[in-house]
């Protein structure tokens, strides 16, 4: 069984599990996704084989928290490089799982994706901008470049400027410093902006469970 695997310590990493007769029924069935596991390996180069794995948590999860963690789960394994520690991400990758397990926890995701976005340095910042270093201001639409920052609208003029760019009201931004605040309407804004960053990231690449998510 070839396994992806995001570790705690070594970031993800591609593992080859074999099994034998006894065992094997028994540790394949610790190997599916959601399951927390205290696992070793050994090998190098890029692929390695899995040693031991004894599972210590499972998060059973069902339909529309299933569902997000499905997606949850691809925007990982497609915007994470290979054998980069990510201790930070791991650990709020172990939060959402459990925020997931509440299905009306709306906030669990989108929150997580900014993590992920943050990881790879999309970073949005919720208290000034990037131009002039000026407050955020909720009146006040600003435009998102990743290699350049938050900018009022008004302050990008060039076509090209535009196109690499994404539209956040200050609103948002502001209400974004406490999720729990977020109106229906904001939500769907953020939805929006995650989605075209993300789209960013992963340099056209499809999210297969975004389909999913979205029905």
């Amino acid at each position: 069984m070839l396994l992806d695997m995001f570790t705690r310590e070594a970031g993800k990493i591609t593992c080859v599990a074999k099994f034998t007769k006894g065992k094997g029924t028994r540790t394949k069935g610790m190997l599916e996704p959601f399951r927390l596991l205290e696992a070793h390996w050994q090998g190098r180069g890029e692929v390695f084989t899995l040693a031991q794995a004894d599972e210590t948590r499972r998060y059973p999860l069902k339909g529309a928290g299933l569902i997000r963690a499905i997606y949850a789960n691809e925007l990982l394994l497609r915007a994470l490089w290979q054998h980069q520690p990510q201790v930070e991400l791991f650990d709020l990758y172990q939060r959402t799982l459990t925020r997931l397990l509440d299905p009306t926890d709306v906030l669990a995701l989108p929150l997580f994706e900014l993590d992920v976005l943050e990881t790879a340095g999309y970073v949005l910042n919720l208290w000034h901008d990037d131009a002039g270093g000026d407050d955020i201001l909720p009146d006040v639409r600003y435009r998102f470049r990743p290699d350049h920052g938050l900018y009022p609208d008004a302050a990008l003029t060039a076509v090209a400027e535009r196109s690499r760019s994404t539209l956040i009201g200050g609103s948002l931004l502001i209400a974004l410093r406490e999720p729990e605040t977020l109106s229906a309407n904001q939500r769907t804004e953020l939805r929006y902006t995650l989605d075209y960053l993300i789209q960013m990231l992963l340099k056209g690449k499809t999210l297969n469970a975004r389909q999913l998510l979205n029905e």
